[in-house]
């Protein structure tokens, strides 16, 4: 009990520290060009740009805010309430379809193989926000010209989903970290994101008693939920 205090504990204060990291950067940059449109007269055009851009950062923190929350809540709300049979492959085949105009525009090939109908017992929303945000990573990361692949099958075991793309990968030693809310490698620090996408996968995947793995594509990485019977 002792040992898992101290993982709470310590999971808590990286949580803070890597909020304050996060935030600081947009509300300095918010800050920093108010303060200039005070120190010199702009015309309307401009002030109009300004408050356009203020809007932006302030709606990308309260994005960031309102994915945090929603983390804490399926960590600690009873969501299985929602639970009913869903086919995973008709899930996976609507967020395809969705993420098909982005991973055009990308140029990335986005394939979807699933062996028909695969049920599981879950909430729907949740399961559809996992795999936008596995397969949103996935794009984003797989570089211009690279393959992200959705496999949905039946094993020994139970259903499994899995998305796959042909990026740089990630480093063994910094994948359960990933998972932590605000975490990011270092080659993403300054790219959009809030660090909170795979937190959500983590959470969701819980909830519903899957395994989360990471393994290697060669090249590029593998995310696979283990569902159970």
């Amino acid at each position: 009990m002792l040992a898992r205090i101290e993982e709470l504990t310590e999971s808590t204060r990286q949580v803070a520290d890597n909020v304050a990291h996060d935030l600081r950067t947009p509300l300095t940059h918010l800050r920093g060009r108010l303060e200039k449109a005070l120190d010199r007269p702009l015309d309307l055009a401009q002030y109009r740009a300004l408050v356009a851009d203020s809007i932006g950062e302030l709606d990308a923190l309260l994005l960031t805010f309102s994915s945090l929350l929603r983390i804490s809540r399926i960590e600690a709300d009873d969501r299985t309430a929602a639970f009913r049979r869903l086919d995973l492959s008709a899930i996976a085949r609507e967020v395809v379809d969705l993420f098909d105009p982005t991973a055009d525009e990308a140029a990335v090939r986005l394939r979807l193989y699933d062996t028909g109908p695969v049920a599981v017992i879950g909430d729907r929303d949740l399961l559809f926000d996992e795999l936008s945000n596995l397969i949103d990573n996935a794009i984003k990361h797989g570089g211009e010209g690279g393959a992200v692949t959705v496999r949905v099958a039946q094993n020994d075991t139970g259903p499994v989903l899995s998305v796959s793309d042909s990026g740089p990968g990630i480093p063994i030693e910094e994948r359960e970290h990933v998972l932590q809310r605000f975490y990011r490698l270092e080659r993403s620090r300054h790219s959009p994101g809030n660090g909170l996408g795979l937190s959500l996968v983590a959470a969701v995947a819980s909830l519903h008693g899957a395994r989360l793995e990471m393994a290697d594509n060669a090249p590029g990485l593998t995310f696979a939920l283990h569902f159970k019977f």
